[in-house]
């Protein structure tokens, strides 16, 4: 089996920073992305829960990519974080089809 070393963020924001972190990622190099909704969890400020009532939620953003475009990324997130919530995680992973990535 052939797999290639990437670096997969998780970004958790609030929704209405949705659209600006995805063109973000696209300039710095990543191919595509994916986003889900989040229902509930806890913080910082302690236990959330999304009651659906006139409410944009939190969202994941899940995204893939090279070394350099991670780092791209999260040198732009550490700047966004100093005014918006929000939070970052990277990890190593090896994928499969790497030039989808």
């Amino acid at each position: 089996m052939d797999l290639t070393a990437r670096v997969k963020l998780e970004i958790f924001v609030e929704a209405h920073a949705v659209g600006e972190i995805e063109r973000m990622l696209e300039d710095a190099g990543f191919k595509g992305l994916s986003v889900f909704a989040s229902l509930e969890g806890a913080g910082s400020h302690g236990a959330w829960r999304q009651t659906g009532v006139d409410e944009a939620g939190m969202r994941l953003i899940i995204a893939i990519g090279s070394e350099v475009s991670a780092e791209r990324a999260l040198a732009w997130l550490s700047d966004y974080f100093q005014s918006y919530p929000g939070v970052a995680a990277a990890s190593d992973v090896r994928v499969l089809r790497a030039d989808r990535f």
